[in-house]
């Protein structure tokens, strides 16, 4: 295909024989000169007369418009296989981001379960220690009590007696008579008032010991609560997991599997492309937290293995 086609062809009405191929090319007619438009302007991207192509066109790269017309088709195709090219880009990103927020949900749901499973038993733990520390207390309520009532028993035993003794010696005093017919019988009474060293049972602390139940009682629940709840000072970020990783609830272990999870939660540990952060296909995964300075040190159990890597990552 030249730039420049040539002018050469006899007008319309000019008498001359015009070809097969010059009524295929004219599909319509330049309203300044009458004639046909057989010409396109490539770089005006207009269709033309030979007249335009001569006059206003005539440094401009001009061809037949039937091989223009096929060449335009050509480009059209290019450009029409690009944009179905980028739609199935974008439709291929819009599935995978339809397969991340389906697994996002998944996996919170499952997450969510764990959660409660473990609030659940942060729950009956501290039910557990009410029941306890209540017992307790219910328990020196009682021996206490026991111990008070057993001292009443006692001091009833002797003020019975005591009142006795008043009561005769009241009697005495308020007796008619004087002189030798009184003391005669003072010896007896006197006699009977007589008791002893006996002195009332001294009572020590028979009060609840309350600094003992209520005393710190939320530091020394939180004390006996990491005997259930110990803690872990490097948690795993599950998102680095490799796809034969399988990290615990607790994040704070890992094990390998030899083939497809059969988890609940096998799902979520899909390879997806998407996540730059994804371990595929080593079985790997990395810490949550990072450091940039200091010494860091662990204590790591590695199970039942003879082949394991521990080490530091860079971020690039």
């Amino acid at each position: 295909m030249s730039d420049q086609a040539s002018l050469s062809s006899p007008l319309p009405g000019s008498g001359a024989e015009v070809g097969p191929s010059s009524s295929l090319e004219s599909t319509g007619c330049c309203e300044e000169h009458k004639e046909y438009l057989s010409l396109f302007c490539l770089d005006d991207l207009e269709p033309l007369c030979k007249q335009c192509a001569a006059d206003s066109h005539a440094y401009h790269r001009v061809y037949l418009l039937a091989e223009a017309a096929i060449d335009c088709k050509e480009e059209l195709k290019t450009s029409l296989s690009g944009l179905n090219m980028k739609l199935k880009n974008f439709e291929d990103v819009l599935q995978m981001c339809k397969k991340e927020s389906k697994r996002i949900q998944t996996e919170s749901k499952l997450r969510e379960e764990t959660l409660k499973e473990e609030i659940t038993k942060l729950h009956q733990f501290l039910r557990e220690e009410k029941a306890s520390r209540l017992r307790t207390l219910m328990e020196e309520m009682e021996e206490k009590t026991r111990k008070a009532e057993e001292r009443m028993n006692r001091l009833s035993e002797v003020i019975t007696p005591l009142e006795e003794k008043i009561q005769l010696t009241e009697r005495e005093l308020h007796e008619e008579g004087d002189g030798f017919e009184y003391l005669q019988g003072y010896n007896n009474a006197m006699s009977s008032t007589w008791c002893g060293d006996m002195k009332p049972e001294r009572i020590h602390r028979p009060l609840i010991n309350v600094a003992k139940h209520l005393g710190n009682l939320r530091y020394a629940v939180w004390e006996k609560m990491k005997q259930i709840a110990p803690y872990a000072p490097v948690i795993l970020d599950s998102r680095t997991a490799g796809e034969v990783v399988r990290v615990s609830s607790e994040l704070n272990s890992f094990h390998i599997t030899s083939g497809p999870s059969q988890r609940a939660d096998q799902h979520i540990n899909e390879a997806i492309p998407a996540n730059p952060e994804h371990f595929h296909p080593q079985t790997c995964i990395l810490a949550r937290d990072g450091f940039n300075t200091g010494v860091h040190c662990w204590d790591i159990e590695v199970g039942d293995t003879s082949s394991w890597t521990v080490g530091v990552a860079d971020k690039d």
